[in-house]
């Protein structure tokens, strides 16, 4: 659950930093599609966990809290590293480009 939401919050971040980046120089939209594509996943495994245990599966342990935070935080790092990473190369492959005349 915990993952659904944060993840529900970084897409609307990353749409609204989307519609403000009017040259597309940062590529937002790489972060739109990572954080709404793990939030659809996510949101399919809660459902699919309402489905089989009903309303129980919302009961959360303080270790499955943990654990959950633990798990955001990772999707979260790796999204972030994977955007820098295609922003680091598209501005290599820009720079290498030769230039018109």
């Amino acid at each position: 659950m915990i993952l659904v939401v944060f993840m529900l919050i970084c897409g609307l971040l990353s749409t609204l930093l989307f519609l403000l980046d009017r040259l597309r120089k940062f590529r937002f939209s790489a972060l739109c599609y990572m954080f709404y594509g793990s939030m659809l996943m996510w949101s399919v495994d809660l459902g699919v966990s309402l489905w089989e245990e009903g309303t129980a599966a919302l009961g959360i342990t303080p270790e499955e809290a943990v654990d959950e935070l633990q798990l955001t935080a990772s999707v979260t790092a790796l999204a972030l590293v994977s955007w820098l990473i295609l922003l680091a190369s598209d501005r290599l492959l820009r720079r290498s480009a030769p230039r018109a005349a």
